[in-house]
């Protein structure tokens, strides 16, 4: 190692750990999801650990199993709303013969799921008997659950994701003044911000994109914004500042079920779907480039995930921050070879794995700052790893999709759970059609088939401060409703496909804003 890496290294602020939080001391998850009180993170017992895919014995130094609880308990209360609509539904429509059906079935509903609906809501379906009434009801409880998600997301901060200046500082020391990911639209990396890589999401922006197939075009305009921002104003930081745009695809695959699990947008096939991510990020670069004469100015990184446990491979790149598919480090091998290490011990290994990776394929160790970011990152990774282990018994049981949702549009930052819901960026539904049609496959298996609508979430986010944002929002709400409709006619006709459209401003913390769907005008 050079002498200018290690002084840096030395001076690296980058390994601190993380503030603790009153709200993870107070309560603890049992075996079914529910909370007891704890008075200190010391009366929180550890689950007896099982012969696991990752072999882990222990607590690696690492781990942050504080935040493993906090996280743990929001995704059991979540997604437990989605996965009881439909038996609480059916038991409630067994007593529509009751006295004062109406109100009673909306006290059930709340007190079993937390949400109600209007009086027209049940009264607008004359025979609760038919499919077609449940499949209506069963959507507006969902939808119902999503606003109350979103509302919970963005006035609490329950995953803290509003707490972004821990992450902008390492961004920064790290050389980079803003970040981007690009993950598969695929629901097994909903979480890929908030868990797997841990970073608050309001620190990164999120696009995703079946196969990461991300546009070219849209993220360069992103590209552009940000640095006119820094040019005009000095934000995130002054333009005479050397620092770069950090560009991230995150592509997947299953070391379980490599042939079924992988990604469908490129045949369940892992290197297409690497190399397809990897050209998108030359080309991205490229683009700008050709355009700007500042690809320099630019950083791509390439992750591959391991949908099962969420590990990770990360393509390590060289000095000229050039990828390769060749050259990579996998998460799951370094939290084992580091499990009995001192904490300086195991975060000096991991940047020497990061370095010798290159090295040891006779090319170029990555610059330093970008050795330490995803030293970091591999680092927030062991506790997603630990979380998978003492949670899934270190494999998902779900390893293939399990979505509740479709959403489409742009926005949807307080979906940051695994298999959630299935995502798809698009301005259009003719240009992002792929995407949806691949969301649609998922769906009629996961729903259609057991007579469960699918479920749309349709997202247009505005700007608060340019006059008739808002409008332009909503007329584009609305016309990507329509087009679903029509272009998957059948399932519209029979009720099966169930739509609800949603604005949110997205210069502060406002939850999203349900617009009037086309199921209420026809009601």
């Amino acid at each position: 190692m050079n002498s200018t890496k290690k002084n840096y290294r030395q001076k690296s602020l980058f390994w601190k750990p993380i503030p603790s939080n009153p709200l993870w001391q107070q309560q603890k998850p049992t075996a079914h999801g529910s909370t007891v009180v704890a008075d200190t993170m010391d009366e929180i017992g550890r689950q007896d650990r099982v012969d696991t895919t990752l072999a882990m014995t222990g607590t690696h130094v690492l781990v942050n199993e504080a935040q493993n609880e906090l996280l743990r308990r929001y995704e059991m209360d979540i997604k437990a709303r989605f996965d009881d609509i439909e038996a609480v539904l059916k038991d409630i429509l067994t007593q529509q013969g009751k006295p004062g059906f109406v109100a009673w079935a909306n006290q059930t509903l709340f007190a079993k799921l937390g949400v109600k609906l209007t009086e027209d809501d049940w009264q607008s379906e004359l025979n609760f008997q038919s499919q077609k009434a449940f499949q209506k009801l069963y959507a507006k409880i969902l939808f119902a659950q999503f606003i109350r998600m979103s509302e919970d997301f963005y006035i609490n901060d329950p995953l803290m994701g509003q707490r972004k200046q821990e992450a902008e500082r390492i961004f920064k020391e790290a050389g980079f003044h803003a970040v981007g990911i690009a993950p598969c639209a695929d629901g097994r990396l909903a979480h890929v911000v908030s868990y797997v890589l841990r970073l608050p999401y309001d620190a990164v922006r999120r696009k995703a994109h079946a196969g990461s197939l991300f546009d070219i075009s849209e993220s360069v305009r992103n590209w552009v914004f940000i640095e006119h921002t820094r040019f005009r104003e000095g934000k995130p930081n002054a333009a005479e500042e050397p620092t770069r745009y950090l560009k991230i695809a995150v592509y997947h695959f299953s070391k379980a079920d490599p042939t079924h699990q992988g990604c469908a947008a490129h045949g369940s096939d892992d290197q297409k779907a690497a190399e397809a991510a990897l050209t998108k990020l030359k080309d991205f670069r490229q683009a700008i480039e050709n355009r700007f004469g500042c690809g320099a100015s630019v950083q791509t990184l390439l992750i591959g995930m391991n949908t099962d446990d969420d590990s990770l491979k990360i393509h390590i790149p060289n000095e000229q921050g050039k990828v390769c598919l060749q050259r990579f480090v996998e998460t799951d091998q370094l939290y084992q070879q580091t499990a009995d290490l001192s904490a300086d011990q195991a975060k000096q290994a991991i940047e020497h794995a990061i370095d010798d990776c290159n090295l040891n394929r006779s090319s170029t160790a990555p610059q330093p700052g970008v050795n330490t970011l995803i030293a970091w990152l591999i680092a927030n990774n062991f506790s997603q790893l630990a979380y998978v282990n003492r949670y899934e018994n270190g494999c998902y049981s779900d390893i293939g999709h399990a979505e509740r949702f479709i959403g489409v549009g742009n926005g949807f930052e307080e979906v940051q759970l695994r298999n959630l819901s299935y995502y798809s960026f698009l301005d259009t539904v003719e240009e992002g059609v792929n995407d949806v049609d691949v969301g649609i496959k998922i769906f009629k298996g996961l729903n259609v088939k057991k007579g469960r609508p699918i479920p749309i979430i349709i997202r247009c986010d505005y700007d608060g401060r340019v006059p008739g944002s808002k409008d332009r929002a909503q007329a584009k709400a609305v016309r990507i409703e329509k087009a679903l409709h029509n272009r998957y006619q059948e399932l519209s006709a029979s009720g099966l496909l169930q739509t609800m459209p949603t604005l949110r401003d997205f210069t502060g913390c406002q939850p999203a804003e349900r617009l009037p769907s086309l199921a209420d005008f026809s009601a």
